[in-house]
C-alpha cells in the first residue's frame, strides 16, 4: 500500500475547498460595493404633509380644466415646443418639470418662451431618452397640465388634466 508523503497544502483539493468560500467572499464584497455606489433615494418621511402636497398640486390640474387649457408637446433633440390649440391669457413663458420615475439624477426644468400666438419653445440641457412624466405650468404656477412620455418620440403629444 502507498501513502501520501505530500503535506496538505501541496495537495489540489484543500485549496479548492478553500477557494470556494473566499469567492462568496469576495463576491459578497463586490454586491455591497456596488449597492453603496447605487444607494435608493430617501423616501418620504411625512405622509400627512405630502398628502396635503398632492391635493393642492390636484387642484391645479383641476384649474386647467376649468380654463379649457389644452395643449401638445414636441421635443425633437434638445428643443421642446408646446402647443397650445386655444388662445388662452398665457403669460410671456411657461415652466416645464421633467421627472425621471426611478432615477431624480435624471431630472430637470427649463421655462419655455413665447414664440408667436400659440407657440411657447425651450431649449433643453440634453436630448432626453427613456421615460419622463413631463409637468407644464405657468409662472405663476395656478394651473398645470401633465403626460407621461417615452422619449425619443417622433410626433406631439397631448398634455392632458
Amino acid at each position: 500500500m502507498k501513502t501520501d508523503t505530500q503535506p496538505w497544502y501541496k495537495q489540489l483539493w484543500p485549496w479548492i475547498l478553500i477557494l470556494l468560500p473566499l469567492i462568496a467572499f469576495a463576491r459578497g464584497g463586490w454586491a455591497f460595493y456596488i449597492m453603496m455606489q447605487n444607494q435608493p433615494e430617501m423616501v418620504v418621511d411625512d405622509y400627512y404633509r405630502e398628502g396635503r402636497t398632492i391635493n393642492n398640486r390636484l387642484e391645479k390640474y383641476r384649474e386647467a380644466a376649468l380654463r379649457n387649457l389644452n395643449a401638445h408637446v414636441l421635443i425633437a433633440g434638445n428643443r421642446a415646443v408646446v402647443r397650445f390649440e386655444e388662445n388662452a391669457v398665457l403669460g410671456e413663458s411657461i415652466h416645464l418639470d421633467f421627472y425621471h420615475p426611478t432615477l431624480g439624477a435624471h431630472d430637470f426644468e427649463v421655462n419655455a418662451y413665447r414664440s408667436g400666438e400659440l407657440l411657447y419653445v425651450a431649449t433643453l440641457p440634453h436630448t432626453p431618452t427613456g421615460r419622463f412624466r413631463l409637468v407644464v405650468s405657468d409662472d405663476s404656477e395656478e394651473w398645470r397640465l401633465r403626460a407621461n412620455i417615452q422619449l425619443p418620440e417622433v410626433q406631439e403629444i397631448k398634455l392632458g388634466y
